[in-house]
């Protein structure tokens, strides 16, 4: 049997040695030290998981939006002659600067094309035609969008040998 169980009730414990102290104190350092680092290790990784959780929920609204965005632009390359036609205009336009804004808030952009250079990354070359400075765009034939950098459908453009 142990001095402990021998040990009668009533009857004081001696103290653990200083050394033994020591040793207990710094056990318990080094975990808490490992908690602590854990901690800071779940933190980071919980702030990136977040991140690409905003940007898929972005995507996702992008994806929802472009549609209705590039119907409205193609409704005011056609707007009808007529009375009330520049009051229907106009209010189309405030609608597409309000969406555009809406985007520019979400880190969504629309990708420079037109007197840009083609950068394969952002462009997808559809047509290579004469004139202008070889690898230059020319015109857009649909527009590309990034988020936050990245990008999320290249433009479709026509580029100059």
């Amino acid at each position: 049997m142990s001095d402990e169980a021998q040990q009668k009730p009533g009857e004081a414990q001696s103290p653990p040695e200083p050394q033994d102290w020591h040793a207990k104190a710094e056990e318990y350092l080094n975990a808490w030290k490992r908690a602590a680092a854990d901690f800071e290790n779940y933190k980071k990784r919980r702030h990136k998981e977040d991140q690409a959780l905003i940007i898929f929920a972005r995507l996702h609204v992008l994806e929802r939006l472009l549609p209705i965005f590039e119907a409205i632009e193609q409704s005011l390359a056609h707007v009808p002659q007529g009375e009330g036609s520049e009051q229907w205009k106009k209010g189309m336009e405030e609608t597409l600067k309000q969406l555009h804004a809406a985007f520019s808030d979400l880190g969504i952009e629309k990708i420079k094309t037109v007197g840009e250079k083609y950068d394969h990354e952002l462009h997808e070359a559809v047509e290579m035609v004469e004139g202008g400075e070889s690898g230059q765009i020319t015109e857009e034939v649909a527009a590309g969008w990034r988020i936050n950098g990245q990008t999320v459908r290249p433009a479709k453009v026509k580029v100059a040998r």
